[in-house]
């Protein structure tokens, strides 16, 4: 089954734990510091919809792309206001109008297994920026998966079931496995998540084969440089 189908429903619950008042506001400290007032923003993976309707809440206009469908049904109880959604895969997508402000978080870049998917995701947010708009975006470190997730089985309560969270991680390959396997009114079905670890150097490199130059590399949604044991690096971008 393709990742986030019938746990998109779930999703949000699955993430409760998530402080996403803070995280927006990161993003939006990111926003400040590096552009104008935006008239357009772009979230890339945006899932369930949490940011847009901030943003939208806030007086932005926002779109969110993701490819999941139903990721987006739930999305779509949210895109009220200036928040609209699209259904596009990120490596292959185009706007008509250019966009001021890009993000993309919680390891959306991580799904994108192969070298040229990075590339050619970067080209395409290339393509919708002009000379002073801003990409920002997240991946995880393997310091996060080692410390979080290999090896480990997380169970989650839902009101009429239950999800069971396991990970396995090769690093031969730099790929973490993920079985999330849903049991809900009696009915069993299992999704397999597979992201790939890149270093802070490797996606420098291919930020740059994508037409695109490091304005800041940050550790945890701070502004400080990344360390040995931090868990997320945030790039800043802009077109070369």
């Amino acid at each position: 089954m393709e990742p986030y189908t019938d746990i998109a429903p779930v999703y949000d619950t699955l993430l409760r734990h998530v402080d996403y008042q803070e995280w927006y506001e990161y993003i939006l400290s990111v926003m400040r510091r590096y552009t104008e007032p935006p008239g357009h923003i772009l979230e890339l993976g945006c899932g369930t919809g949490r940011f847009g309707s901030k943003f939208s809440n806030d007086g932005y206009n926002i779109y969110g792309i993701d490819k999941s469908m139903e990721m987006l049904r739930v999305a779509k109880t949210r895109a009220f206001l200036n928040f609209r959604i699209l259904c596009a895969d990120i490596t292959h997508f185009h706007l008509a109008k250019k966009i001021d402000f890009i993000f993309s978080v919680h390891d959306t870049m991580n799904y994108l297994l192969e070298e040229t998917d990075i590339v050619n995701m970067f080209l395409c947010v290339g393509e919708i920026m002009h000379h002073e708009s801003i990409f920002m975006f997240d991946i995880t470190t393997e310091h996060n998966i080692y410390k979080n997730f290999d090896g480990k089985t997380t169970s989650f309560q839902l009101r009429n079931g239950t999800v069971k969270w396991s990970n396995c991680y090769n690093p031969a390959q730099k790929l973490i496995n993920s079985t999330l396997r849903l049991e809900r009114d009696g009915a069993i079905s299992v999704e397999e998540h597979i992201q790939r670890i890149y270093s802070a150097e490797e996606m420098a490199s291919l930020i740059a084969k994508g037409g695109l130059a490091v304005l800041g590399i940050f550790g945890d949604y701070t502004f400080e440089p990344p360390a040995d044991d931090t868990i997320m690096i945030n790039f800043v971008t802009r077109k070369a």
